[in-house]
């Protein structure tokens, strides 16, 4: 019983120490630096090229949708998988939905 007891709390004592232990300080250089990876002008281009798309597409014009490009309000992984899911479950035959009764028989 003695041992069992010593046992538990060396166990007790590495569990606290471990709970208190610093983190190592994060370095900055995995980030990703935006003025450094793209010219002024491509950048320019692309966009100049973007807005001749949109403008020679007339179908665009009357679009209710806007053009997202991840500035706005987000749509996270989880909502869109959950999105998926429901459409998947909705596709299924013998997904969610009322019962008819010719089907429980």
């Amino acid at each position: 019983m003695t041992v069992l007891c010593t046992l538990l709390a060396f166990v007790m004592v590495v569990a606290v120490l471990g709970l208190t232990v610093d983190a190592i300080p994060h370095s900055h250089e995995s980030y990703w630096d935006q003025q450094d990876d793209m010219d002024r002008d491509e950048f320019l281009d692309i966009l100049s090229r973007l807005s001749r798309t949109v403008m020679n597409r007339p179908e665009m014009e009357n679009s209710k949708r806007g053009l997202d490009l991840g500035l706005s309000r987000g749509f996270s992984g989880s909502q869109a998988a959950k999105h998926l899911m429901g459409l998947a479950a909705a596709n299924y035959a013998g997904g969610p939905g009322r019962r008819r009764r010719s089907e429980q028989a």
